[in-house]
């Protein structure tokens, strides 16, 4: 078998009480001749482990570095200029001609067809690999490759964790052997090392009425720091290491206000350890359940869980599925959604009645990794069938399914990323999570540029440690109390 088809063969169905808990050893590290097929020119795989070449007939392009430095006419501090914008749509599918595209759509999409014909659409543009990154990323992907592996506790009872790390971040399986693997590249992949930004998770009821919960989120990324920039604090450094650290607090609406929680996880305690301030108690509490597998995501009126956080997320030590490994498949999927972030574009454009506005999405053709989950017997979650959609070139996450107790699909959504090219970080900027049995839809908060006009509070950062003004103690338990105010 060569060494191309070997990367798609290797373990493609992993039931994490099934075939390797026999083996009960860690996910082998990379060796030098598959580490040799990755690099930035002239490998068969990108730095990351995409695919370099384009497809067969392509309408997929070869990766050559995607978007690097800020195009023309880009301002700092203003909407995120549209590098694509010359673009024209190729085609256009509907809820009248979806049937002939049906193999390069999700489940998701052709359910959204089904239930609003009149309404969906899919305006499908040329494909831009527009992933590029920092060579420091690169050189930390191949380094954390050589060493990092799943823990043997996990193939041995499901304990999540990491082992053999390297600080300074990276890509940990860039050459995927299983499912965990390529999570574990999903929930560390390169947002930037902090985020401070104002966003708004809305809320819409069945009858198109919208609720907007604003929130200052503010986040690290221990796991892209080397261990001079780890923050010289315990909280930081136990278990293994922070992976990221995530601070929530709700600006409005008013009864919510002040509303703020701060905590991290770890290489060896991935479930988030976390507390919260209640204005109304006037204390800080731990509070186990935000970050936790199916409890209720924070400000989503219980319409979204935490497993759907990024299309798909750890939350627990312990998983509750069998998890499936599928390799990459060409699939229309939202990217390079530029539009949604200029400075015309109100929260009235981008929320129709009952989904974002399809005008706003861009969709391309491009290649998605699939982790399919499946409860396990005797466990219990909302969603008996989950499965998350990733980008080959940034392992960001694209959209998911899932599916409840009685096998109907239930809820579906995607996630709407760009390159913000002065930062040189993809990433998202919107979502839409639609719930198909109650027809009600709710957004993570995300829409920065909006959200940063209503608060005063501008456009969103994503700047190296060394260069942000963010209190990472808001993160710690001490740290929090001080911003507990109403």
């Amino acid at each position: 078998m060569s060494r191309k088809n070997s990367r798609w063969c290797g373990v493609r169905a992993l039931g994490v009480a099934a075939v390797l808990a026999v083996a009960g050893t860690a996910q082998a590290k990379l060796g030098e001749e598959d580490l040799a097929r990755l690099g930035k020119t002239g490998t068969e795989l990108t730095p990351i482990g995409a695919i370099r070449a384009g497809n067969a007939d392509g309408s997929i392009p070869e990766w050559t570095g995607g978007i690097t430095t800020p195009p023309a006419g880009y301002t700092p501090g203003q909407a995120w200029v549209d590098p694509y914008a010359d673009d024209k749509p190729l085609f256009t599918i509907t809820a009248d001609n979806y049937q002939q595209y049906q193999d390069k759509l999700l489940p998701g999409q052709v359910a959204m067809f089904k239930q609003y014909p009149e309404t969906f659409r899919m305006h499908v543009y040329p494909s831009r690999r527009s992933v590029g990154y920092p060579d420091w990323i690169y050189e930390a992907t191949r380094r954390q490759a050589a060493t990092a592996e799943v823990c043997p506790e996990f193939y041995q009872g499901g304990h999540v964790c990491l082992v053999n790390t390297q600080p300074g971040g990276g890509i940990p399986f860039p050459i995927p052997k299983d499912a965990m693997e390529a999570g574990f590249n999903h929930l560390l992949a390169y947002r930037g090392q902090t985020v401070n930004v104002h966003s708004n998770g809305a809320l819409v009821d069945s009858l198109g009425n919208r609720v907007d919960v604003i929130m200052h989120q503010r986040m690290l990324y221990p796991w892209w720091l080397d261990t001079a920039q780890v923050p010289d604090n315990e909280w930081f450094k136990r278990d293994g290491g922070s992976l990221l650290c995530d601070s929530w607090q709700i600006l409005q609406p008013p009864r919510s206000s002040g509303l703020v929680f701060g905590g991290c996880n770890y290489a060896q305690l991935v479930d988030f350890q976390v507390y919260l301030y209640v204005p109304g108690q006037r204390r800080v509490r731990k509070a186990p359940e935000i970050g936790f597998h199916d409890s209720p995501s924070f400000g989503s009126d219980g319409q979204r869980t935490v497993a759907s956080r990024w299309m798909w997320w750890v939350g627990g030590m312990e998983p509750r599925h069998d998890l499936k490994l599928v390799q990459p498949r060409e699939k229309f999927v939202p990217y390079n959604t530029y539009a949604l972030n200029q400075d015309d574009v109100s929260f009235d454009d981008i929320f129709g009645k009952k989904h974002i506005n399809q005008d706003l999405i861009r969709y391309e053709l491009h290649r998605v990794w699939t982790i399919d989950a499946t409860l396990q017997d005797g466990q219990r979650h909302l969603y008996k069938r989950h499965v998350g959609y990733f980008d080959e070139d940034s392992w960001i996450g694209l959209a998911f399914e899932a599916y409840d107790a009685k096998d109907r699909l239930w809820r579906v959504g995607e996630q709407y990323n760009m390159n913000y090219y002065n930062w040189q970080v993809f990433s998202h900027y919107g979502d839409s999570q639609i719930d198909l049995l109650n027809g009600r839809y709710t957004t993570f908060p995300y829409w920065y540029n909006q959200s940063g006009k209503v608060t005063g509070f501008g456009t969103p950062s994503f700047a190296p440690l060394n260069e942000t003004d963010t209190d990472v103690s808001i993160f710690t338990p001490q740290g929090l109390r001080k911003f507990g105010r109403r």
